[in-house]
């Protein structure tokens, strides 16, 4: 099949690769065409612009940070609409709203789209691993389907805008959870126990999963690098909390855990991966109190 690619970040070059690697024609666009440059040897097109990447093109695929890039990337005058691509499939984590719009403009336009957010990380992109959310046509769900499943497993999950709203469920759980094991690390730490065989206990468990694990050994080397930046948790965070709003809900562990990201970015730790909100002012433990008073 044709595909483009549009956006190779973190997320966006792996899943370019893996494609270009299952036999489709890949073209690719991103601000910087250095980071094409392994890609364009494997075979991969560069275009200049969203709308060139999808002239042509029987499905593009979007992966770009946040709510503004993307609107400008798909709707925008150079964007990817404008290239008239059969199927225009945004990948990225963004408002439900826009990908309502997105599919209207598609349409009006003879063309189709989906809203297909993923999760799995950097690793979940390497792998062809990732759990893809998908919004939209049956229609155009299944024509799209052999390209989705080079990249992960894609579940059809209601009209345009359910696929994000489902991501905002995921990135909320998320949050929750890396909040909860970082607070689970400073209480180890402050409590002096050993943190590795903590970790060797609690995975066996209940309590155990793959954020912990994911987290746990990180943070025993001090390996704050992003898998997934703590910007980019903001970002899903207030896209959640607005959904909750509008429905009447307080979710008090998202408004917990998007403060204290907050708290992050604010003092220059937002490219840092979410694991460093164990760097947060709340989550230092004062191991010395302890040891005087023991």
């Amino acid at each position: 099949m044709k595909v483009g690619f549009v956006g190779l970040g973190l997320m966006g070059e792996p899943m370019a690769r893996r494609l270009l690697s299952a036999g489709h024609e890949v073209r690719v666009t991103s601000r910087r065409r250095d980071s094409a440059a392994a890609l364009e040897a494997g075979g991969a097109e560069w275009a200049a612009t969203p709308r060139d990447c999808a002239v042509g093109r029987d499905l593009v695929m979007v992966m770009l940070p946040d709510v503004a890039t993307v609107e400008l990337a798909v709707l925008g005058p150079e964007g990817v609409l404008a290239g008239g691509p059969a199927i225009v499939a945004d990948m990225s984590t963004t408002a439900p709203e826009l990908s309502e719009r997105i599919a209207a403009r598609a349409a009006a336009a003879g063309l189709s789209a989906l809203d297909a957010p993923v999760s799995g990380g950097p690793a979940g992109a390497e792998g062809g691993t990732l759990s893809i959310m998908v919004g939209g046509d049956p229609g155009t769900f299944a024509a799209s389907v052999p390209v989705l499943r080079v990249l992960g497993t894609p579940r059809l999950l209601g009209p345009a805008g359910s696929g994000q709203r489902t991501k905002l469920v995921n990135q909320l759980l998320v949050a929750a959870t890396v909040s909860g094991v970082a607070e689970a690390w400073s209480l180890a730490t402050s409590l002096g126990l050993d943190l590795a065989a903590v970790h060797d206990v609690i995975s066996g468990g209940i309590a155990g999963g793959p954020l912990l694990d994911f987290m746990w050994p990180r943070l025993m080397r001090g390996d704050v690098a992003p898998g997934f930046k703590i910007d980019q948790m903001i970002k899903d965070l207030r896209l959640a909390l607005t959904e909750a709003e509008e429905g009447g809900l307080d979710l008090a562990t998202a408004r917990g855990a998007h403060q204290r990201f907050q708290d992050l970015s604010t003092t220059g730790h937002g490219e840092l991966g979410t694991q460093a909100i164990v760097r947060h002012g709340s989550l230092h433990p004062n191991t010395s109190d302890r040891s005087a008073r023991q």
